[in-house]
């Protein structure tokens, strides 16, 4: 039988296999521990009536120390543990309210089954709803920590989908991070040539001391085999997108018939069918945000009245589905009796934005930042003309720059909100703004669509790019 190939001393050497699920741990048992502490105060030291007469707290001390094995078991088998952390916080805040949920449910059947243990129905609930709070909030001051330590960034490939990854992780990470990037022909040629060996794209890795790499290019066979091997290792982490506008051509899928995944572009009627059922959202969710935001709404009118003369909305000519004209409405937030200078009317043609806009009033540029000034906005969705999610409202002269985008594009109604918004707005390129139009339309869900709304108030909040 041939020896295995990793031992138990090799994972030893290196002790961040152990320390990386150690520290989480040790998170989640003290969350735990404030969190049964909490529900205990609010069940028996609050006023709540206690009919039944009330428990000393080394029961609930005890409940805790019986019920803490099982929850580390069902975080693990979340995936809670291991090196699946290092991916997108939501993906990980996402398993966290089922793994509560199967421990919790865990925690009553041990109550029930130990006589000396504590069965209040009523603390369950406390202690379920505690934990969900202090864990999500542990895991989010873990993730803030870690921030705080550099990265080295490793990125393959050349091209616009290389550039746009590169502007976002200089703008995600900025001095925090060291970015190197390697070209398809510096792989080809430096790293894997007979000279030097196959072996030379690992040693690159360790002497720069590379945290992250991710690859957008397809790799070569050799390139391959050293991913496979980095990822293996868990010690970096590393990532490949698909190469140029594969990433626009559509969502993969498991395929049944041909047993792999497979990418499949929306089709005309496809996109149909989406924009019937996001309608009947749009028309639910805007009449609800208008009721909502009323208070908001005469505000922003009283404070656009005051700021300068002229009128209370502004109506500008965007393009809709099909390419239809419509009439976007905005709180006003500039004046009509200020020039530009030639350079800012420049600068104006070619990005359709002024970072310092001297026409914007004091009322106008707090609306902006806060994003207020586009709550008229709900009356255009309202009438059919937008969508709550989807891409950028554009006016009629833009279209061209959408070259053979451009149908694809007008199949979808603008949005209030959009990738647009919740990845940088003015900040982005505009070939990244239409990056982001196209990826949005070939690869829609209503996941997409849920995770966009949910991002929203984060990216007007943080105020990035809205100027």
């Amino acid at each position: 039988m041939d020896k295995p190939t990793a031992t138990r001393d090799e994972y030893l050497e290196h002790p961040e296999y152990l320390s990386f699920s150690a520290v989480h741990l040790a998170l989640d048992a003290v969350a735990l521990l404030l969190a049964f502490g909490a529900a205990y105060l609010l069940r028996f030291r609050s006023g709540l009536p206690v009919p039944l007469g009330g428990v000393p707290w080394t029961g609930y001390l005890w409940f805790y120390l019986a019920s803490l094995p099982m929850w580390w078991l069902l975080f693990g088998y979340h995936g809670l543990y291991f090196a699946r952390l290092r991916e997108d916080a939501r993906a990980e805040f996402a398993r966290i309210p089922a793994a509560v949920g199967l421990a919790s449910i865990a925690s009553i059947t041990v109550s029930y089954l130990i006589r000396d243990l504590p069965t209040s129905r009523l603390t369950f609930l406390f202690i379920f709803a505690f934990a969900l709070v202090f864990i999500l909030l542990a895991r989010y001051l873990a993730r803030l920590f870690s921030r705080r330590f550099p990265r080295t960034v490793l990125l393959l490939g050349g091209g616009p989908v290389a550039d746009m990854l590169q502007t976002r992780l200089r703008r995600r990470y900025g001095a925090r991070m060291k970015l190197h990037r390697l070209s398809a022909d510096d792989v080809a040629i430096k790293l894997f040539s007979a000279a030097r060996g196959e072996n030379a794209f690992l040693a690159l890795v360790q002497e720069k001391g590379v945290t992250d790499v991710v690859c957008v290019l397809d790799p070569s066979p050799e390139l391959w085999q050293a991913l496979l091997i980095l990822g293996y290792e868990g010690r970096v982490r590393v990532r490949h997108i698909p190469a140029g506008e594969g990433l626009l051509f559509g969502a993969m899928r498991f395929s049944p018939d041909l047993g792999f995944p497979q990418i499949t572009p929306k089709s005309r009627p496809d996109l149909i069918a989406i924009r019937r059922v996001k309608r009947v959202a749009d028309v639910s969710v805007a009449a609800l945000a208008l009721i909502l935001t009323s208070p908001f709404f005469a505000l922003s009118a009283l404070l656009v009245w005051l700021s300068s003369p002229g009128p209370v909305f502004f109506r500008h000519k965007r393009l809709g589905l099909g390419g239809r004209e419509f009439t976007l409405m905005k709180f006003r937030t500039m004046r009509d009796d200020v020039e530009l200078t030639p350079e800012q009317a420049e600068e104006f043609r070619r990005t359709m934005k002024l970072k310092h806009d001297p026409r914007i009033t004091g009322a106008g540029r707090w609306l902006r930042k806060t994003s207020l000034d586009e709550l008229p906005q709900l009356l255009n969705i309202l009438r059919g003309d937008m969508s709550f999610v989807g891409p950028r409202p554009i006016v009629p002269d833009e279209l061209a720059k959408y070259g053979e985008w451009r149908r694809i594009f007008l199949s979808f109604p603008p949005g209030l909100t959009g990738l647009w918004q919740v990845s940088g707005r003015s900040d982005l390129s505009y070939r990244e703004r239409i990056d982001l139009d196209i990826y949005y339309i070939t690869n829609w869900s209503p996941a997409l669509d849920f995770s966009i709304i949910v991002r929203t108030p984060g990216a007007l909040l943080s105020r990035r790019g809205a100027y």
